[in-house]
């Protein structure tokens, strides 16, 4: 073969490499831009149930309107959830190792008391304060998982850590708490009851985050929804029969809670594990921080909640935070 013919195969050759570099970078960037809408996609759908149920629990319009308890929204949350995401046939896996099985099956029992726990406290909350400050309470989860990997785990916060942490702190409970304190003359209220109940949402959550982490990824996010949901719905219906709490709910409400129940938990979980897997964790928990803002937004528009500047503070303070201690996390 002739050096020009050897020099014509090889510039064909370039070429080809470089349309397939440029074909795999274009497919990339597209996937990344996937996954990023997956990540806020997700907590769209997740601030759905920080403000929904507020409107359903306030209803009054009629003398006959049914106002449902928070235990009860609870219970048709997780019910749905457990019929939707029920696995359509039996898993093929041998009972090679049972001990695991029984230990996956424990780890999974505990992370639906953990979640359904932190919802009803939530929801038990939202009904006592506003939708805007359930919203930036919540965030006390980081507060919550930073304390127990110290006092457990034995880690430390270094000091470029302690300036996100502190606005966490600051932002999620301080200035929120403080506020309503001021506002009700330094006296324990409702909306303060309803506060604490928000806060112990997030600790509740927090342990969700722990014993999630101890699961096998082979798991499907389908099978750890279903038996999550199961276990909220089986004792979401033990407390209703234990304190007597009738089952009173109309079928608008019923519609209504079964949609934001399934988008805000079911369909949240699975968009998250998506974006998870496709952009990676810091940049999904990054982008699902985002919730808070979600939730103020939904707030405004459908309870028409006033928003202050002390509540743009406060979930600016948590975002920063946030922000700013994911970042340094990732780099170490």
């Amino acid at each position: 073969m002739s050096w020009d013919k050897k020099n014509q195969v090889y510039q064909q050759m370039r070429k080809f490499d470089i349309k397939k570099i440029s074909l795999f970078s274009k497919l990339q960037n597209k996937t990344v831009g996937v996954g990023f809408l997956f990540a806020i996609m997700a907590a769209a759908f997740s601030a759905l149930p920080n403000v929904i149920p507020k409107s359903l629990m306030e209803e009054q319009v009629a003398e006959a309107s049914i106002v449902p308890n928070p235990m009860m929204l609870v219970f048709v949350i997780y019910i749905v959830n457990s019929l939707l995401f029920s696995p359509f046939r039996k898993s093929d896996r041998k009972s090679a190792n049972i001990k695991k099985g029984r230990t996956t099956l424990i780890l999974l029992i505990l992370l639906g008391i953990a979640e359904s726990a932190g919802t009803l406290s939530y929801t038990l909350g939202l009904q006592e304060t506003s939708a805007t400050n359930a919203s930036i309470l919540v965030n006390s989860e980081t507060i919550f998982a930073i304390l127990l990997g110290i006092m457990i785990f034995k880690e430390k916060l270094s000091k470029q850590e302690m300036l996100p942490f502190i606005l966490i702190v600051i932002g999620s409970i301080i200035i929120p708490v403080g506020v309503d304190m001021n506002h009700n003359n330094w006296k324990l209220s409702n909306f303060m009851i309803g506060d604490l109940f928000i806060i112990m949402s997030g600790f509740f959550y927090c342990l969700d985050t722990f014993i999630a982490k101890k699961l096998s990824d082979s798991i499907k996010t389908r099978h750890i929804v279903h038996i999550m949901s199961c276990t909220g719905a089986i004792m979401a219906l033990t407390l209703m029969l234990l304190f007597q709490i009738p089952f009173d709910i109309n079928l608008e409400q019923l519609s209504i809670i079964s949609i934001v129940g399934y988008l805000g938990i079911g369909v949240t979980m699975m968009f998250f594990v998506i974006a998870l897997r496709i952009i990676g964790a810091v940049r999904t928990v990054l982008i699902y921080a985002t919730t808070t803002v979600f939730s103020i937004i939904y707030s405004f528009f459908i309870l028409s909640e006033n928003i202050t500047i002390l509540n743009i503070a406060s979930a600016g303070c948590v975002l920063v935070g946030l922000f700013v201690l994911r970042n340094r996390i990732s780099a170490d």
